[in-house]
């Protein structure tokens, strides 16, 4: 897979590679999609809510790629932080 290789040489994580990709409007959209998606109870800390989020940025990164999540999640040296870095890039642009 042609991305993998990039990635590597560059040092860079599939995700981040992934999302610089994409626009800063396609990047909202994905916000707003997953936000739609995310279950929130009242009593959940907002670390959950950022979990969830992560989670569907993971999800739809690895759907774009043709991959799983897991087989992404092989790619990536610290997948549960490269999530929540993406979510971050995310955030990021909406604000």
């Amino acid at each position: 897979m042609w991305i993998v290789g990039r990635v590597m040489e560059k040092d860079h994580t599939v995700m981040q590679q992934w999302l610089a990709g994409k626009t800063p409007q396609a990047r909202s959209h994905l916000l707003t999609t997953m936000g739609k998606r995310i279950q929130h109870i009242p009593s959940m800390p907002i670390e959950g809510v950022l979990e969830q989020l992560a989670a569907g940025l993971m999800g739809a990164c690895a759907e774009d790629l043709g991959l799983t999540i897991l087989e992404l999640s092989g790619l990536l040296r610290t997948p549960r932080k490269d999530a929540l870095a993406g979510l971050v890039t995310v955030l990021r642009d909406r604000g």
